[in-house]
């Protein structure tokens, strides 16, 4: 079964972006979904960026290691990095445990607060990982 955070914006390369919570809007959580973990396999090694380093839309912030693959993960919003999960450092299978909990991979202030918007829906999302599934 595919799980969907409904609170989170999602990107077509799989990652997704929150905000941190109701009293800071303005920071993103920002992830991989369950379904690219899933797709990733049992993760065993992250490389997570710097605080303070900026990266544009779509560009490679992580990368991850498996036992299928490397994938490189790409920030969903352009923004800066202002914290990243040190958990997962020493236990990179939490993004596979806890995609949308624990397993989140960094904290950004995005450049622009309306980027957030330009993200798939979870409903959006449902329908195009869907096409995966069809015959």
């Amino acid at each position: 079964m595919r799980r969907i955070a409904a609170t989170a914006r999602y990107s077509e390369n799989m990652e997704w972006a929150c905000p941190v919570s109701p009293t800071e809007q303005h920071l993103l959580l920002i992830g991989l979904s369950d379904f690219g973990q899933k797709a990733s396999g049992t993760i065993n090694f992250i490389e997570l960026p710097k605080i303070m380093d900026h990266f544009e839309k779509d560009a490679v912030f992580a990368v991850t290691e498996s036992d299928k693959m490397a994938n490189e993960i790409c920030l969903p919003v352009a923004g800066t990095i202002i914290e990243i999960n040190t958990s997962l450092l020493s236990d990179p299978s939490l993004i596979n445990r806890e995609p949308y909990d624990r397993g989140w991979m960094v904290k950004i202030k995005p450049d622009r607060k309306d980027d957030l918007e330009t993200l798939m829906s979870a409903e959006a999302f449902e329908k195009y990982i869907g096409v995966f599934f069809r015959k």
